[in-house]
């Protein structure tokens, strides 16, 4: 179990792993990242201590509400565990690449699938544990033991929400198959994730006299159920408390899914590995259908780009994602159009909202053009100039969040006015420029796989870029609901941030 190849060697080798991932990450800011987590430490310590002598005073009581209201609390717990859960499985499957390393091992299938999936399971578990060891640890000075039951549910939450998760994999692996799983296992996750932050938007869409109504409703529809002691859905809760045996009751049922997940996961593992790493063979194209670069370098750099988007779906999912939270903003604006009209604040709040959207999808598109590029050798060694490069490279990126913004400036130029439609057009192209121009004068070279842990650069610039975006949602704001005049202070705090970022980017080194 301990030497090489054992259960314990094994895990701390993919903790090890994860642990360089996150080093990694942050290369070259050793000092900042020591400051910053020294002070995270020193705030969670601080307010774990407060939080502990509070709960240290109060009993515990497990009635209807208190189990309703940590039963809540786990079944959000339990979404973002499933997605993180199933993003975390997908990555190990598609993205790790040692699939034909663990196939061709003499360790037993078995013992490396278990390994691989208790350290997700951790890694899952380990930014809420954190949390409530930041009380936990103080809870024994105080007398709160009754308190201490929380932090081995979590963990068990973490390992029961990792079983579902590989059950889902597996599921979609054997109905869509490997290709598809890939991508929709990861926007899956997504939405699972999302899922309790579209829900709370829902009282939304009533009337504002009868939205506190309706959360009303809502939470007292759900508390008998998630509170009710005798249903197995309150495990987890009447766990977190103690109660009678239901924290081994709990461990039983978590430990035996996680178990059972694994098995039968691990039983079709080779034959799924195998499916997965024949993923890369393709057809030899025939060369003769290859089109010749009739329209100039700018413009094959552009379609390039789109090109390598539109074969990874995945991508291109990730970069649409926060569309998905907007939603329900921009539902409940429809809803009230159809209703009374759009007032000047609605407007502006909208035109704000949106180009606020635009600009996060615009940075993840400029990223992704400009600075992520797995043949850097061969676009550095093509017969043009890095300047032509990357600014046909932030056209490519500027273009699709272009027409994403015209939708909603033709639809507030016809319901409200059209001065209010150009304001926003000004407001939205001004965010899309000034991102993209920030992904030219500040790159940050990565592969595109690397998209979800992109390096963002220093604190400063990251400060910077905040407030150009929202500097032009300020004054996009400002401009649609009638104050033009005003709006030229947010704007011109943008241009400043611009010039500072200008002036502040790398120098290239002189030719010698």
């Amino acid at each position: 179990m301990f030497g090489p190849g054992g259960v314990l060697f094994l895990l701390s080798h993919e903790m090890l792993l994860t642990w360089r991932a996150f080093r990694a990450s942050g290369k070259g800011r050793h000092v900042r990242r020591i400051i910053f987590y020294s002070v995270m430490t020193a705030l969670l310590g601080f307010g774990g201590y407060w939080a502990a002598k509070f709960l240290s005073e109060i009993t515990p009581q497990p009635d209807v509400l208190t189990l309703g209201i940590v039963g809540s609390a786990f079944a959000i717990l339990f979404s973002l565990m499933l997605s993180q859960a199933l993003m975390l499985i997908t990555e190990s499957l598609y993205q790790r690449g040692d699939l034909d390393l663990l196939l061709s091992s003499p360790a037993p299938l078995w013992r490396v699938v278990i390994v691989r999936m208790s350290a997700i399971a951790i890694n899952v578990a380990l930014f809420y544990l954190i949390l409530v060891a930041a009380i936990c640890v103080w809870l024994p000075f105080f007398g709160g033991w009754a308190w201490l039951s929380f932090a081995p549910s979590i963990l068990l939450l973490s390992l029961f929400a990792t079983a579902v998760a590989l059950v889902l994999a597996s599921a979609m692996f054997a109905l869509i198959g490997p290709k598809n799983t890939r991508i929709f296992a990861q926007i899956l996750g997504s939405i699972i994730g999302a899922s309790f932050f579209i829900a709370s938007q829902i009282p939304r869409f009533t009337e504002d006299e009868n939205r506190a109504q309706a959360m009303r409703d809502v939470f007292n529809a759900l508390i008998p159920v998630l509170g009710d002691a005798a249903s197995p859905i309150s495990l987890p809760a009447r766990a977190a408390f103690g109660l009678n045996a239901d924290l081994a009751l709990w461990a039983l049922v978590a430990l035996a899914s996680f178990l059972s997940a694994v098995w039968w996961y691990a039983s079709r593992f080779a034959n799924d590995a195998a499916a997965i790493t024949g993923l890369g063979a393709r057809k030899r194209r025939n060369t003769r259908a290859a089109r010749a670069m009739r329209s100039g370098s700018a413009v094959t750099l552009i379609f390039k780009e789109w090109r390598l988007l539109v074969r990874d779906p995945l991508l291109l999912s990730q970069i649409l994602l926060p569309l998905l939270y907007f939603a329900p903003l921009f539902a409940v604006f429809g809803t009230r159009i159809t209703e009374e009209g759009l007032s000047p604040v609605s407007a502006a709040g909208f035109a704000s909202a949106f180009v606020l959207l635009i600009t996060s999808f615009a940075a993840g598109l400029a990223w992704l053009t400009v600075s992520a590029e797995d043949a850097p050798d061969l676009i550095a060694s093509a017969p043009v100039s890095r300047d032509q490069v990357d600014n046909a490279k932030a056209i490519a990126a500027a273009v699709p969040s272009a027409f994403l913004l015209t939708p909603p400036v033709i639809g507030l130029s016809i319901i409200v006015t059209p001065i209010a439609g150009f304001w926003m057009l000004v407001g939205g192209a001004a965010a899309i420029l000034s991102t993209c121009l920030i992904a030219i004068w500040h790159q940050t070279p990565g592969t595109r796989k690397e998209f979800r842990r992109r390096t963002r650069g220093s604190l400063m610039l990251n400060f910077g870029r905040s407030f150009v975006a929202l500097g032009w949602v300020g004054a996009t704001g400002l401009a649609v609901s009638g104050w033009a005049i005003a709006a030229i202070i947010p704007a011109i705090i943008s241009l400043g941030f611009m010039l500072a970022l200008h002036e502040s980017r790398p120098k290239e080194p002189e030719p010698a």
